[in-house]
Order: structure tokens, then C-alpha cells, then sequence
């Protein structure tokens, strides 16, 4: 996997990590963000759903900004010409066994080039993975992330007892 590349996630995660605050796979054809390698666990990564939702979203900013609160749970740019949303407060950890393929359009997997863009969302992801792994929680339907790393955790330690914790 490329890091700032968009995938598609096997249902099969889903299944197996049945949090009702996961954002819908859309069978398949959700694509999510790769941002972050996991800084405690080697093997595990963090992919943010982007979300076609631009309205709720920029109402969403936009109240944040007016209470003069940082907005550092979404992210809203072009990509390929259509805005899209990155819903950082619903990143979430996986490993590349539920990496069904890279998301493509036209057969061109999407990735992210802008060099602003990308510093942005990371800065942004890097904040609330630390927000996350002090328990914090960033609003009320915020999926049992650190509860899903534990048991990938488990799953890698299982399988490739050499990718121990770091």
C-alpha cells in the first residue's frame, strides 16, 4: 500500500468489525484515504472515508469556526474535479488483509499529489489519532477504534508474531 493513495476495503472488515458507527462500505466502492501508518504497531494503518457530502460537511466547518474551534475532524477538497470530504474523526485502523484494491478512476488509482493537501490532512489525522489514543472522544457516534486496533492487533500477533508492537 501507498500512504496518501485511496482504497477499496474488503466487506469482509466490516463483517468481522461490526461497529455501527463504521462509515458504510457502499459494497466496496467507498473509497478511503490511506493517511497513516500506526506509530505503535507495525503493519497496521489508519484510512480516513472520504464522503460526497459537502454541505453537511461545510456546515459542519463552518459552526466550528464560528465558536472559533479548530476543525480538525474534516478535511474538504477537489480530487479529480468533484469535492470530496474526508471524515477524519471516523479514521480507523486495518491491515492490508482487508485491502480489496486501489480506488481508480478510469483505471488511474487516486492519490493525492498536492503536497499542501497532503501536510494538511496529515497534520489533522496526526492530531486526532493522539485525541483518540488518550480517549477522547470526538462525538457521539465515533466508531470503538482503539477497541478495533486491539483486535487487529491480536490478529497480526497471531499470524506474524515477527510484527510484535513497536
Amino acid at each position: 500500500m501507498k500512504i496518501n493513495c485511496c482504497y477499496n476495503i474488503k466487506d469482509d472488515f466490516f463483517d468481522k468489525f461490526d461497529d455501527p458507527y463504521l462509515k458504510g462500505n457502499k459494497e466496496e466502492k467507498r473509497p478511503h484515504y490511506f493517511c497513516l501508518r500506526d506509530d505503535d504497531v507495525k503493519g497496521l494503518f489508519w484510512m480516513i472515508p472520504l464522503s460526497r457530502q459537502i454541505e453537511r460537511c461545510e456546515g459542519i466547518i463552518n459552526k466550528r469556526n464560528a465558536q472559533n474551534r479548530p476543525c480538525d475532524i474534516l478535511h474538504i477538497l477537489s480530487i479529480n474535479g468533484n469535492k470530496s470530504a474526508f471524515l477524519i474523526q471516523d479514521m480507523f485502523p486495518i491491515t492490508d488483509e482487508y485491502i480489496k484494491k486501489p480506488y481508480t478512476i478510469n483505471g488511474v488509482p487516486l492519490a493525492l499529489k498536492d503536497k499542501s493537501d497532503i501536510e494538511a490532512i496529515q497534520k489533522k489525522a496526526k492530531k486526532i489519532y493522539r485525541l483518540i489514543h488518550m480517549g477522547v472522544k470526538l462525538n457521539p457516534t465515533q466508531p470503538d477504534v482503539l477497541k478495533i486496533k486491539n483486535e487487529l492487533i491480536a490478529e497480526l500477533n497471531s499470524v506474524k508474531p515477527e510484527l510484535q508492537t513497536v
